[in-house]
């Protein structure tokens, strides 16, 4: 079975697309960028660069990159689109519209100051490296790298940006060859 990278949502996948989890990457951003400016910075770093890192993430064996959102269906549609991938067929947009999924994930953002703003739970930006249905790598950006609190990921994402997993997938795969 083919690896996947997820930042997020694996329980979105086996209950969505079922036996394709085995090849997919699935993200997640907490919200999407119409809540606040901040998020939109992230979003148009970690959406677009996941997109520009196709070739090298079919390299590692993604064939598919899975995004969620505590949000419903329309919301992730206009964002794929605000984003310029609603055409893409690597990348797709999933709604947790309860935030079951996160929840059951325990990936739920509830920290009071962005709960300050939001309104709702949230989930936490992370990444997730799955292969053969067993997580490899999960990383989640709710620090700087000095120690800064960070709760929503928003002044520092890049443990949950392209670059930084990919590096940790091939550091992986280095290690399985070992």
């Amino acid at each position: 079975m083919a690896p996947f990278l997820a930042l997020a949502g694996v329980l979105v996948c086996q209950s969505l697309v079922g036996s394709k989890i085995d090849s997919r990457l699935v993200l997640d951003f907490g919200f999407p960028p119409q809540k606040i400016n901040l998020a939109e910075r992230v979003a148009n770093k970690k959406v677009p660069g996941y997109l520009e890192e196709e070739a090298n993430l079919k390299a590692l064996g993604i064939d598919e990159v899975i995004i969620y959102c505590v949000n419903d269906g329309a919301v992730m549609e206009a964002w794929a689109k605000d984003q310029k991938v609603h055409e893409s067929s690597f990348i797709s947009m999933m709604g947790d519209p309860s935030g079951a999924v996160t929840a059951t994930l325990g990936m739920t953002l509830s920290h009071p100051g962005p709960m300050s703003v939001l309104g709702y739970p949230r989930c936490k930006r992370f990444a997730m490296y799955i292969e053969n249905g067993s997580i490899k790598i999960h990383k989640v950006s709710e620090k700087g790298p000095m120690g800064q609190e960070d709760p929503a990921g928003d002044d520092f994402p890049e443990e949950t940006l392209a670059p930084s997993m990919i590096a940790a997938i091939k550091a992986l795969s280095t290690k399985s060859e070992l």
